[in-house]
């Protein structure tokens, strides 16, 4: 899991500094040299979408995204891992709904092309669906283990 953690870390950094350097090169071009790119905006575009998505997943397996703990913190034992184990199933029916939703988009999207790369749509939408794909491996990964510690004798909760 650490390698495939470490993966989309560097996914999201190499989409990041590409997104950065299509950035720059557009910025030098316009501004400097007084010759517009016609591909910069739309590349530093998709590497963003990675970067977000590749990112997202990276975060989501170091359980780093924002969750509000007023319910939970107020429970305790049993009753805290039972509610958690709810709440994991329907984060892990939403994103398996948004994965497919992002399948059947891709799939509707691939003969149209963007404007200046003239590279299908669903490229754009590869990176929400590889992210989405590490999100909804981590989190099943957590799903095991809370189970795991429901499953335990209730004396270490």
């Amino acid at each position: 899991m650490k390698h495939l953690v470490r993966l989309y870390d560097w996914g999201a950094l190499i989409s990041f500094s590409a997104m950065m350097g299509c950035i720059l090169i557009e910025v030098l071009f316009r501004n400097v040299l007084q010759m517009p790119t016609t591909w910069a905006e739309e590349a530093s575009r998709l590497f963003f979408i990675w970067s977000v998505f590749l990112g997202s997943a990276s975060a989501w397996s170091r359980g780093a995204h924002i969750i509000i703990h007023v319910l939970v913190s107020r429970l305790i034992g049993r009753v805290k891992l039972s509610f958690k184990i709810v709440v994991d199933v329907l984060t892990a029916a939403f994103l398996i709904a948004i994965w497919v939703g992002t399948i059947l988009i891709m799939q509707i999207s691939y003969h149209q092309k963007t404007t200046a790369l003239e590279i299908s749509i669903s490229y754009f939408y590869l990176g929400l669906l590889l992210g989405l794909t590490g999100m909804i491996i981590f989190h099943f990964n957590d799903m095991i283990r809370t189970i795991r510690k429901f499953s335990a004798p209730t004396e270490g909760i």
